[in-house]
């Protein structure tokens, strides 16, 4: 999918939108805190059909079919259901090309650079989109992340983890899910609480030497031995 330009470029250049509606709704998107496709459907600007035959015509990615296509619940845990809400789209697959990790994603604008860069930054994975009918989209996010864990993992763009603020997505009004008024409670996404994070300093290493042990690395007479010889050493060195 090698082409310069975004979602409205296309539009444009389809003549589906003048280019000022296009500058309108573009402010309109910045002023809300959502993407342009959004503006675009909610606002009637160009219709759902229209949309996805032009992005069809200029980019030849796969369409996403819900009566066809897989959805693998691991990919769906990779992505919160706010972010799949906010951007409009659905993880349905991960593949493992070499060492990279590919998150093939539906998206109802698979040209949205800020969605796939935040949903790489994430994951890790390398973003494969596809094309999806913004209406057919809505209901199948509702259905995979009907009670779904998601891993919700924080990563810092930059400065010290401990003192950089992770702040939320504002808008100047409320904004209800994609997909009209939907159970929020039931699609809100719960973070998996590792188990790293509450074991102690002295139960990973106690965690490590097991499995080392187990796997014959060294047996357990050794190591006991190398601790002995450690806490001597350290006893010598006290004057």
């Amino acid at each position: 999918m090698a082409r310069r330009g975004g979602l409205g470029d296309i539009l444009v250049e389809e003549r589906l939108i003048g280019r000022e509606q296009l500058d309108q709704a573009k402010r309109a998107a910045g002023r809300l805190g959502t993407p342009l496709v959004g503006v675009l459907l909610d606002q009637g600007l160009v219709s759902e059909g229209s949309l996805v035959e032009a992005l069809c015509r200029q980019l030849h990615l796969d369409v996403y079919d819900p009566s066809h296509t897989l959805v693998d619940l691991d990919a769906v845990r990779e992505v919160p259901f706010e972010e799949a809400d906010r951007y409009r789209l659905l993880p349905l697959q991960t593949l493992q090309h070499g060492n990279q990790r590919v998150l093939r994603v539906a998206m109802a604008d698979p040209l949205d650079t800020q969605a796939i860069e935040d949903i790489e930054f994430s994951t890790g994975c390398i973003v494969e989109p596809l094309i999806a009918r913004p209406s057919q989209l809505a209901e199948a996010i509702r259905s995979n992340y009907r009670g779904i864990v998601t891993k919700i993992i924080q990563r810092p763009r930059g400065g010290d983890p401990e003192l950089t603020p992770v702040a939320p997505v504002t808008s100047r009004r409320r904004r209800r899910p994609f997909g009209g008024d939907l159970d929020e409670a039931a699609l809100r996404t719960r973070p998996i609480i590792s188990p790293q994070h509450v074991a102690t300093p002295a139960q990973k290493v106690d965690a490590v030497v097991s499995m080392l042990i187990q796997k014959g690395v060294f047996t357990r007479d050794e190591y006991e031995e190398r601790l002995s010889e450690l806490a001597n050493q350290g006893s010598e060195e006290v004057p």
